[in-house]
């Protein structure tokens, strides 16, 4: 499903950071054809591998531990599974959690 919504939303993104599991080179060759910078690092499967991951921007690759933190609550307090099998309608059960997620934490500001 991030495939999906990354390659949907290309004019709104500048960069996207992912984990290792995001590792796939069609995915960095469509971001960046899109003209979106792809901050993912590489599994480490070669020696070079390690110099692509040296070459990343550690300031915005950093900046994932603010989404992660967030997904991490959200799926402690509503669970990891998503119900829909289409990826638009997941994509809308994730919108509204994470939309109630915000208002809970807003409340309690």
């Amino acid at each position: 499903m991030g495939r999906q919504v990354a390659l949907r939303n290309t004019k709104k993104i500048k960069s996207l950071a992912g984990d290792k599991g995001y590792d796939d080179q069609s995915l960095r060759d469509a971001l960046h054809s899109e003209g979106v910078r792809p901050l993912i690092k590489h599994r480490l499967f070669a020696h070079y591998d390690h110099a692509h991951n040296a070459r990343l921007d550690s300031g915005l690759y950093g900046q994932r531990w603010m989404a992660e933190t967030a997904f991490s609550a959200i799926k402690r307090r509503y669970g990891s599974a998503v119900g829909p099998n289409a990826w638009y309608r997941q994509f809308r059960e994730l919108v509204l959690t994470a939309t109630v997620y915000n208002l809970e934490q807003a409340i309690k500001e």
